[in-house]
């Protein structure tokens, strides 16, 4: 039988007691506001698998302390709250309710889907890989499953998944990306400054208050790689270098591209066929080419006829940067979410120790580096202790859902008691002076 939201409520009740005596949905996060007091931060969310569920936690309790959410961002798994989240409503309304009986109630299982509906071995080989077998039985299972790997590039086709979001956000009224951002971009009512802002103090200059939020722009960010062109890819943003009509496309294939984790699901393709000189002069554009370059005739040929999209996390599991903009002090923060500590201290003896190792450091090393060129980000960025639950444990129990959500809620609680708003503010102010007299100097 399914969790309900009330059952989920019940293990984050003493954090939210806690967070209100404390007096935290009290204190300023953001100078972005609605005529309820509701404030207003933009969210990027780490990817994690099943531990997504803990995210979903997070955000309850930042509901909870009167936080709203304009700009939602992802990789993978968080690419799949971010989505579900922005669909399910308007960025005023409070959603985590319904987005915790969907995404804690996701049928994870049924998405080890194989070659066919009759193919058993993906689920068997995934099942007894998570028990950590001995290496005989590991290969033999492998074995199993060389077909797989050899006719899709995958375990599991990915169609159930994908299948499933179609209709989530369906049942939510999305069907394309135009119906999201529209639903996105619709402006809360009463939708002003915090009168203390330095950007309020603007307007006696002549100066707008803060402007309404604009459909033409993208506050949703899905982040995933195109390993046909080596791309960083985010969604929906550049999709009209894939696809003729982006205000078409079902939001589902986004988040389809960055949960393709490679070998657990198939990759998935979308054909690039070049429309006109503007589609070949995006294509251009991003790989630094010019148009002897994108000669038809070159080989090998630039774009490639199908793009091949995997997990987002190989490049970027965290895209903290989405909505980053140097040389601007916000008027709301871009809060991060991060499923687990960074651990960067590593003893590299055995074969598969270096071969995660590599993996891992692939999917860190741009977010590592963005950190490291904004220190500011560290006030900004809370981490999860998801303890010894397993990413791909898609058939994790009850007890285990309810314990990664009071996680995400206590992990919650904890950021918004340390982070000091008006702080990181003038932590901005002296970066933004230090760039643009950088910049000057030039």
């Amino acid at each position: 039988m399914p969790l309900s939201a009330a059952q989920f409520h019940a293990a984050a009740a003493p954090t939210v007691a806690q967070m209100r005596a404390e007096g935290l949905d009290q204190k300023p996060y953001s100078d972005a506001l609605d005529a309820a007091g509701r404030q207003y931060v933009d969210l990027v969310m780490e990817g994690g698998g099943v531990l997504g569920i803990a995210l979903v936690g997070y955000i309850y309790l930042l509901e909870q302390a009167g936080l709203r959410f304009s700009a939602l961002g992802g990789a993978s798994a968080g690419s799949i709250t971010a989505l579900v989240l922005a669909a399910l409503g308007e960025p005023a309304d409070a959603k985590s309710d319904r987005l915790v009986e969907i995404v804690a109630n996701v049928p994870m299982a049924s998405f080890m889907d194989g070659k066919d509906d009759d193919d058993e071995d993906a689920r068997d080989f995934i099942q007894t890989m998570l028990k950590r077998p001995g290496l005989a039985k590991g290969l033999w299972k492998g074995m199993q499953v060389l077909d797989n790997l050899d006719e899709m590039q995958g375990l599991n086709r990915g169609d159930r998944f994908h299948a499933w979001l179609t209709e989530t956000l369906a049942q939510c009224g999305i069907h394309n990306t135009r119906s999201l951002r529209q639903r996105m971009a619709a402006t809360p009512l009463g939708w002003h400054l915090r009168a203390s802002s330095q950007h309020r103090a603007m307007q006696l200059l002549g100066a707008p208050d803060l402007p309404p939020l604009d459909a033409a722009k993208d506050y949703l960010c899905i982040v995933t790689a195109d390993i046909a062109t080596e791309t960083k890819v985010e969604f929906p943003r550049m999709a009209a270098l894939y696809w003729a009509d982006p205000g078409a496309v079902n939001p589902a294939d986004y988040a389809r591209c960055s949960m393709s984790i490679p070998v657990f699901f198939q990759p998935y393709r979308v054909p690039i066929k070049l429309r006109d000189a503007d589609h070949r002069r995006l294509w251009c554009q991003l790989a630094g080419m010019d148009d002897r370059d994108m000669d038809p005739g070159r080989e090998p040929p630039f774009p490639p006829p199908e793009a091949c999209f995997i997990d987002g996390g190989v490049l970027s599991n965290f895209p903290i940067d989405a909505f980053h903009n140097t040389l601007k002090v916000p008027t709301r923060p871009t809060l991060g979410v991060k499923l687990q500590w960074d651990d960067r201290s590593h003893t590299i003896t055995k074969l598969t120790k270096l071969v995660t190792q590599t993996f891992n450091s692939s999917r860190h090393c741009l977010d590592y580096e963005f950190l490291r060129k904004n220190p500011d980000f560290k006030q900004l960025v809370a981490y999860i202790d998801t303890a010894d639950h397993d990413w791909l444990d898609f058939e994790m129990s009850d007890a285990g859902k309810l314990d990664l959500f009071r996680r995400g809620a206590e992990a919650a609680r904890a950021f918004l008691a340390g982070f000091d708003w008006e702080g990181y503010k003038k932590t901005r102010e002296h970066l933004v002076g230090a760039y643009a007299q950088a910049w000057g100097g030039r």
